[in-house]
């Protein structure tokens, strides 16, 4: 597997107390340090994490996080998500959007199943969308 450099913040919208991130700082995922200023602003977390692609990568660490410490990790640091980036940073992207849709869906009263249905819903179109390019995916 090969390691990718990974950075999530909660993005601190609705605002929380230094008390919800305690545990977060105390103990970050192994490889990983914790501060309340990451990007300038944010309390998150930045550090590597071996998996089969980056969007794996930032899955994992989510996982871990939030199982662990009740935090959910909402920003994988994309600045403008609408605008694609290229290869390179394309499964951030992603995985960004996803993390955006599972915190927001909470205070519109949704679920994940909800999400999940939603998501197997488009399973039909997925295929016919295509690829960007003939490229080999990141891995």
């Amino acid at each position: 597997m090969t390691p990718h450099h990974v950075t999530l913040v909660h993005d601190n919208w609705p605002a929380k107390t230094p008390d919800y991130y305690a545990s977060l700082a105390a103990a970050p995922p192994v490889g990983f340090e914790f501060s309340y200023k990451t990007w300038g602003y944010y309390p998150g977390i930045s550090g590597s994490r071996e998996a089969p692609t980056r969007f794996h990568a930032i899955a994992s660490v989510v996982a871990e996080v939030a199982a662990a410490h009740g935090v959910l990790l909402n920003d994988a640091g994309v600045e403008k998500p609408q605008e694609w980036m290229g290869d390179e940073h394309n499964q951030q992207t992603i995985a960004h959007l996803l993390l955006m849709a599972v915190h927001r869906a909470a205070y519109c009263g949704l679920t994940v199943d909800d999400l999940t249905e939603f998501l197997r819903s488009t399973a039909s179109a997925h295929a016919s969308a295509g690829r960007i390019s003939d490229a080999p995916v990141e891995r």
